[in-house]
């Protein structure tokens, strides 16, 4: 029995020192705007199991889109203590310049681990959100005095129509038009009048379209900006 018991607590020892990290979080790169071909890759390490010293290693590896991986040998600088987190940026960036959605996956590879299920952490998605661009407003210079109407027409713009704008005073004030499309009539004009859109693509900054300035033909009187 009391070998039996021995024996045990040995056991029970071995288990409590067993080797156990895992990747638990991808912190980086985040989703935004026009991301770039040298974005970072951080991952955040959790340790279950006893404290791992100083000049200890294990290998750390991320994929996108299940691509080819990307493996790098962590050497710990310090102690890692049980039960503690360990933040790794690896020195291999993500090219992430092309628009669309990533999925990263992350794992950890440490000698002796006896929970390898642990390991991983998979499925993080970044979204790379193309910068909006305003684009083209297409319509006339210039229209008669009289009964004069037609349509304006955006083009070689990326994101969304948000609104029209249009102004009067050579651009200095912009008044709203309520529009999301990507014509805008006019009609009836008498004065010069400017008309611009704005777009934005997804959650970036918004962006202004060219200036289309439309003059007034009048034979008694000739307007300019």
């Amino acid at each position: 029995k009391k070998l039996f018991t021995l024996l045990l607590l040995v056991f029970s020892g071995l288990v409590l020192r067993a080797q156990d990290i895992s990747v638990i979080a991808i912190q980086a790169p985040v989703s935004g705007c026009a991301l770039t071909a040298t974005e970072n890759v951080t991952i955040r390490i959790f340790n279950y199991g006893p404290t791992l010293l100083s000049g200890s290693s294990f290998t750390v590896i991320y994929t996108i889109n299940g691509g080819p991986p990307v493996n790098e040998l962590l050497t710990l600088g310090s102690n890692l203590l049980t039960n503690s987190t360990l933040t790794y940026t690896f020195t291999t960036q993500a090219n992430l310049a092309v628009p669309g959605i990533y999925t990263f996956d992350a794992t950890c590879s440490l000698v002796g681990d006896v929970n390898p299920s642990n390991d991983a952490f998979n499925g993080y998605v970044v979204t790379n959100t193309a910068p909006s661009v305003g684009g083209t407003v297409a319509g006339p210079s210039s229209v008669c005095l009289s009964g004069n109407s037609g349509n304006l027409t955006l083009s070689g713009h990326t994101g969304n129509v948000l609104r029209w704008e249009y102004s009067t005073d050579g651009g200095f004030t912009w008044i709203n038009i309520s529009n999301t499309s990507t014509t805008q009539s006019y009609n009836n004009l008498t004065v010069p009048t400017q008309y611009r859109a704005v777009v934005q693509s997804g959650g970036c900054a918004t962006a202004f379209s060219s200036v289309l300035s439309i003059l007034i033909d009048n034979p008694s009187k000739i307007y300019k900006f």
